[in-house]
């Protein structure tokens, strides 16, 4: 399997993690003891999001070659 394509795969994996980090803390009820789980999961969507953004990169540029 090309790296390309491997690079793809792990792609797809975090944006299915980050769609499920953000269903959880959308579903989270809005009480005050929930508030540090909804910081930490919006943290957790953020690092997901950085993730996602630099394999596009990569993958982008690897297809450039």
């Amino acid at each position: 399997m090309s790296l390309t394509k491997r690079l793809e795969q792990v792609l797809e994996s975090a944006e299915y993690a980050s769609s499920e980090v953000y269903s959880a803390r959308e579903n989270l009820p809005d009480y005050n003891n929930n508030s540090s789980s909804n910081d930490m999961m919006s943290q957790a969507e953020s690092y997901l999001d950085d993730t996602i953004g630099d394999l596009q990169d990569i993958i982008r540029k690897l297809e450039e070659l």
